[in-house]
């Protein structure tokens, strides 16, 4: 017996020792030799894997050991372990530096104790010959392999199949496809999971033999892939002890929920974004009793929730976001399952009482997204405290009223009631009720007073009142309400007075924006001391320079400090800066445009517009690689545009109207995505040139220079034009006919559908607590911000005024202004084919001919503008169908008969719309016509112009002509049959007549 003790104590204290001094020296060796197989960039990555032997390699990253023997028992080398994090918080690592590591199963073999491998992310695609994975089947105890988000492809189905002793195995985001091979053999495998891969069969059965591991099988995700369905609903038994079924972004079966009962241990079932439809069937699903998490999001089901839904007495998790669901929730089967953590019912049609109080009693309630659906406020009929203790609720759109039920909740960390018109003072009691407040939208209300009492909030990340009434000063101690504030938006209130200087104690403050405020006073050199890469100080009252050269903006990438009072000259500072946007624009900046900006190549969008710059457009903005967005209008810039910018191929947008530059604007030829280009009032010369017809153009402005010659008909090419603005120039020649193909509705594109757009990460990792993927369905938690300069539209003149068509209502704008030319010619018919247009001004040019009553096909038109021409004819009755047109002009020009009927729009135009048309006639003019009654509106006119018809009704005098002749001649038969003498009379000088022309007609024969 003592022999036996002696024998433990000795074991024991080797094993102490063994623990004290950390792993064993072979495994450590094999570490070290695997991380030198291994690529990676300068030594960045396993920097805690040491060549010294007295680094423990069981605190190695990635790296655990059993507590007892210190055996390596999970290696993870996931690219995931190694990542780094910049400035924003954004995960990010260049992959391309893994891409060439191919698989060694040797170097895995030394880890006899090895459970967990994990080798995630490495882009992995191939192996060492004969070192595939099938040679880790010598590692007898493994039992969870980890290859998501490499390069596999069907071919490592048979290499797999040999590790028997696998319980979990990871294959999710590879190129998996279709194939031949199968996975099969994995007898004691419950864990599988080959999400986000190519997989197109006919059904899960084609790539696995489930058979061989369906009855140790409890959990399969096959989330986003093409499989043209699950199986066939009568092998479903076969998994009769699945728990966990992730079938998301596949299609299925429209009976397949109606046969799902038939896996009557599912705790787990998702079927996000399956193309199903219709109601929900009461059998099969409804005898899931077992069930705890539901997704059905994103399909098209409608129809109340079946009754016997309430019997999933279990479920915690029911996530019904994106569907067409109707009825009451109060009298649902949702308000009986008491056991709901997660109620997720954005996008139905839905009707939720803002009470809540059906939900008193659930008192595991902790997620509440009902957002887009019908909301009910109506008051509660009694008092009554709630049982639950909220920690995400949004509320957003026509809530009206903050709901009671807020009163008791004191564990929120997100709350949205975004766009609610709630008035009132501003809710502070709901903030300090919730110290725990990580998140809070109360944008697009009317709340009113100050900020002055916010309360102390350590936990706020993200804090949006923006689009409100706050008025007052910002808190000059406003760092020490939010200590860890990353995200600031308090734009479009009424905030006045100087910014804080304490704005530089908010270290962690990444996103700052006070647009659109009554703030006043300079830029604080404080504020640039943080850790800022966004700020956003637009339309305030702020002055005097710049940042001045003591500042460190090293980290601002976007920069917006339009619409202020600002001077001086642009401060050379802001080249330290890793700037992707800058707006200065509408200022008081001055001197000349500095070259240096050429010099920031991270640079997208650069915005120096009316401010007043002078000078030429510097050389140096070539090298501006990435920029999409030049705009430096209403300066007084002079020169040429450089030539080298021929080789700028990103730009997207261009506006430099109302500055002296001239020349041609050739440079631009080979910007093949340039959708906007804006040159108005300038003195450029020469030809429209023909390689516009050639690019995606949607926003051609070229109003106000000294260009000339014919309008080129490559024009007609740019299927994509929207707004053509060639006014004030000395173009001659046609309009061309062609012009009538160009915008049409269909095939065109968004005019600006996309931007630079900064984002943050989702602060919250919702739903970590459960299997379905609930992320989607709480997106509020994604913050981004779309560049301003992705809206700019475009300045066109129309109805007499320069509108400024910004934002989505480009989408809807379409015109054409070819006045104060040189054209001539007709108006082309064709131009009666452009159906959405809304605004054509022909005015102040030579075209000759009718009008077409064509016109009234254009059912859009807002303004016609005809006048100071030289056309000829009637104006068409038909152009009283014009029920949108608001402004019409025909005056001076040559135009004769009737005014049209004085009905519809035509009621409103005055004498204007007509004069210098001396023979014209009818209301409003105050000349009367021949005949006094009104021509009817005839019905639509064939396929012609109408011809100059003058004052006379051709057809009526042609009638009447012919009406008075044959009275003539029957007056005079009729007067010779009843008098003999003139009857004599007449047949003598009607004989002696045609003698007359016979001896003439002879006379000149001989």
């Amino acid at each position: 017996m003592r022999e036996f003790c002696l024998w433990m104590l000795i074991l024991f204290l080797a094993n102490e020792w063994c623990s004290c001094y950390g792993c064993w020296k072979e495994e450590r060796i094999a570490l070290l030799k695997l991380k030198e197989n291994i690529n990676y960039t300068n030594g960045a990555y396993f920097s805690t894997w040491v060549a010294n032997e007295t680094s423990n390699c069981c605190q190695w990253e990635g790296i655990i050991c059993s507590n007892s023997s210190r055996k390596v028992t999970e290696l993870s080398i996931s690219v995931k372990t190694f990542i780094k994090k910049d400035i924003s918080g954004i995960e990010s690592l260049n992959t391309d530096n893994w891409r060439n590591w191919h698989f060694n199963a040797s170097l895995f073999l030394p880890f006899k104790n090895l459970k967990a491998l994990l080798l995630r992310g490495h882009s992995i695609a191939n192996w060492i010959e004969n070192e595939g994975f099938e040679k880790l089947k010598q590692l007898t105890k493994l039992e969870k392999l980890d290859l998501a988000g490499n390069n596999f492809n069907r071919s490592i189905f048979p290499s797999l199949s040999q590790l028997t002793s696998l319980k979990s195995l990871n294959l999710g985001r590879n190129n998996i496809e279709s194939g031949n091979e199968r996975l099969s053999g994995l007898s004691n495998l419950e864990s599988l999971d080959l999400s986000v891969n190519r997989l197109n069969d006919e059904s899960v059965l084609s790539a696995l033999e489930l058979n061989t591991f369906s009855t140790t099988l409890k959990k399969l995700n096959i989330r986003y892939n093409s499989f043209q369905s699950f199986m066939p609903n009568e092998e479903l038994g076969i998994l009769r002890n699945i728990k966990y079924l992730l079938l998301d972004g596949n299609t299925l079966d429209k009976n397949f929920l109606q046969s799902s009962g038939v896996m009557p241990s599912l705790k787990v079932l998702s079927v996000s974004n399956c193309g199903l439809n219709g109601t929900l069937p009461i059998p099969g699903l409804c005898n899931l009793k077992y069930l705890e998490e539901l997704s059905l999001s994103f399909n098209n089901f409608h129809g109340n929730l079946p009754p016997c839904l309430g019997n999933l007495t279990l479920l915690r998790v029911i996530d019904l976001t994106q569907n067409q669901f109707t009825g009451n929730i109060a009298s649902s089967p949702l308000s009986s399952l008491l056991s709901l953590e997660y109620l997720l019912l954005k996008n139905n049609n839905f009707e939720i009482p803002i009470s809540f109080e059906s939900f008193a009693n659930h008192s595991n309630l902790k997620y509440v997204i009902p957002d887009g659906n019908s909301l009910v406020v109506k008051t509660s009929t009694r008092n009554w405290i709630p049982k639950f203790q909220l920690e995400a609720l949004s509320l957003t759109k026509n809530c009206s009223v903050i709901p009671n039920f807020l009163h008791y909740q004191h564990q929120l960390r997100q709350l949205s009631l975004s766009d609610c018109n709630i008035g009132g003072n501003f809710p502070n009691w709901l903030l300090e009720n919730n110290p725990r407040l990580e998140e809070v939208y109360l944008d697009g209300n009317a709340f009113t007073g100050s900020l002055h009492e916010l309360s102390f909030l350590p936990n706020m990340k993200f804090f949006d009142i923006s689009r409100n009434k706050i008025q007052g000063q910002l808190p000059p101690n406003i760092s020490s309400i939010f200590p860890n504030i990353l995200r600031l938006k308090m734009s479009n209130n009424m905030l006045e007075g100087m910014l804080p200087s304490s704005f530089s104690d908010m270290k962690n403050l990444l996103f700052l924006d006070l647009a659109d405020n009554k703030l006043s006073g300079d830029l604080p050199i404080e504020l640039a001391r943080n850790g800022l890469f966004f700020l956003r100080l637009s339309n305030n009252m702020l002055e005097g320079e710049i940042f001045p050269v003591s500042t460190n903006i090293n980290n601002l990438q976007y920069l917006y400090l339009d619409g202020n009072n600002f001077s001086g000259s642009i401060p050379q500072k802001l080249s330290s800066a890793s700037l992707s946007s800058l707006d200065l624009s509408n200022n008081s900046l001055s001197g000349n445009l500095p070259s240096w900006i050429g010099y920031i190549p991270s640079l997208t969008s650069l915005a120096l517009s009316r401010n007043h710059l002078k000078g030429p457009i510097p050389a140096d903005y070539c090298r501006l690689e990435k920029l999409e967005v030049l705009d430096l209008s209403r300066n007084n810039l002079v020169g040429v545009i450089p030539s080298c910018f021929s080789a700028s191929q990103n730009l997207k947008r261009v506006y430099l109207s109302k500055n002296n530059l001239r020349g041609q604007f050739d440079v631009f030829s080979n910007s093949s995505d340039l959708t906007v280009l804006d040159l108005k009032d300038n003195n450029f010369t020469g030809s429209i040139p023909k390689w516009l017809g050639s690019i995606e153009i949607n926003t051609l402005l070229l109003k106000g220079n000294h260009l000339q010659g014919n309008i080129p008909t490559e024009l007609c090419h740019a299927s994509e034009l929207r707004i053509m603005d060639l006014s004030h120039n000395n173009l001659s020649g046609p309009i061309p006919r062609c012009f009538g193909n160009i915008m049409q509705i269909a095939g065109i594109s968004e005019a600006y559908p996309y931007g630079p757009i900064f984002s943050y990460p989702r602060l919250q990792t919702w739903g970590r607590d459960t299997m379905v993927y609930v992320e989607d369905s709480m997106e509020r938690s994604t913050v981004s911000y779309q560049d301003n300069y992705a809206w700019v539209g475009a300045e066109f003149t129309t109805k007499y005024n320069t509108y400024s068509y910004e934002g989505s209502i480009v989408d809807y704008m379409f015109g054409i202004d070819l006045s104060y030319n040189q054209l001539s010619g007709d108006i082309p018919k064709e131009l009666c084919n452009l159906t959405e247009i809304r605004a054509l001004n022909l005015s102040h040019n030579h075209i000759t001919g009718a009008i077409s009553s064509e016109f009234s096909n254009l059912q859009n038109i807002e303004s016609l503008d005809l006048s100071y021409n030289n056309l000829t004819g009637r104006i068409p009755s038909q152009l009283v169908e014009l029920t949108s047109l608001a402004i019409f002009s025909v005056a001076h020009n040559n135009l004769t008969g009737m005014t049209p009927q004085r009905t519809s729009q035509f009621a409103t135009f005055t004498d204007s719309s007509y004069q210098g048309n001396p023979f014209l006639c009818g209301t409003p003019l105050h000349i009367n016509c021949m005949e006094t009654k009104e021509i009817p509106i005839s019905p639509r006119a064939p396929d012609f112009c109408e011809d100059d018809t003058g004052f006379l009704d051709m057809e009526s005098f042609y009638i009447s002509f012919l009406v008075a002749y044959a009275n003539l001649v029957l007056v005079i038969a009729v007067v010779l049959w009843l008098n003999p003498y003139w009857r004599y009379v007449w047949f003598y000088y009607i004989e002696s007549f045609m003698y007359s022309c016979y001896y003439l007609f002879a006379s000149k024969c001989t």
